[in-house]
Order: C-alpha cells, then structure tokens, then sequence
C-alpha cells in the first residue's frame, strides 16, 4: 500500500488536508515536524535556533527514510523538504506525491500572524513567502506526481480534488 505525500510551502493545508485523507482512507497520519519534536524533544523553532537548518534539515531527511520504511500513512511534510534530494529521493520510493499548490497571499493569511516560523522571523512576512516560494516551486513541481490547488477552494472541495486524482494510483 502506497503512502501519500503532501509537499507545499508552509500554511499551505498539509497538516489540515492530511488528516482528512487519512480518515477518509483509513490511513495513519504524520507530520514530519510533529514526528522530529518528538524525535529530538524540542520544538522546531528551538531547533533552528540551537543547532541551525542545516542539522534540522538532516533531521527531516532521517524521518523520511524512517516514514518511507511503512505503508498505509498520509505524510504531511515540512514545507522545505524538497530543498535535500535524498529526503526526496526516499519519500518517493513507495508514494503519490501531492503538491498543495497556494498563492502568497493565501500562504500569509494562514500564517502571517504565527511568530514560530524561523524562516519568517522578518518584518516583511509576506515578501519572505513570495522569495522562499520562488525559490521552492520548481522543486514542488519536479516531485509531485499531482497538484492541486488549494487558493480559493473549501477544505472540503480540495479534500474531495485530491481523493479524485489518488484515484488509481494507490
């Protein structure tokens, strides 16, 4: 049994879209975040802050091939996972990848206001969102094997989108 992977940028829905395919499915969900807090037993901004991105992002890569061992679960990934190959490269070893597509402005609605994201601790949230979004798309384009877009549509019409492209090919 395929697993399922939401990428997309942070804000995007992965956690909220997750948790409805996965009860939909009767699969188990996880997010990689929640999963390497309690890994390492802190939170992720404490761990940008004491040991940088670059040990959070080995961090994401050995949840990844942990959570690629198993079958059956909806993975809401963190929102550069795409930035390390090998995080990719194990993710899609038995998976539907689905990218969450989301305009800046739906992104900085969701979580303009949230002061936890170490890669928005700027005055300028949402130019920091339409840069890292930039900078990330063609990495969400190259992994995904569907896109949905999630700007502008209901949690229940999105949610009902991605079930209808799963379709076939779980």
């Amino acid at each position: 049994m395929k697993n399922i992977v939401l990428i997309g940028f942070m804000g995007c829905g992965k956690s909220t879209f997750g948790k409805k395919i996965s009860k939909k499915l009767n699969y188990s969900f996880v997010d990689t975040d929640k999963w390497i807090e309690k890994q390492q037993g802190q939170s992720i901004p404490a761990i940008f802050a004491s040991q940088g991105e670059t040990a959070f992002r080995q961090m994401e890569t050995m949840a990844a091939q942990a959570l690629a061992k198993e079958e059956g679960l909806v993975i809401s990934t963190g929102g550069g996972m795409v930035k390390t190959p090998a995080t990719m490269e194990a993710l899609s070893q038995n998976a539907v990848i689905v990218y969450l597509k989301a305009t800046p402005e739906h992104i900085f609605q969701n979580i303009g206001n949230d002061n936890t994201r170490p890669l928005l601790q700027t005055d300028d949230k949402l130019g920091a969102i339409c840069r890292l979004m930039a900078e990330r798309e063609d990495l969400y384009q190259r992994y995904a094997n569907i896109t949905v877009t999630v700007s502008g549509h209901s949690i229940t019409g999105t949610t009902n989108a991605i079930l209808h492209q799963l379709e076939g090919l779980l």
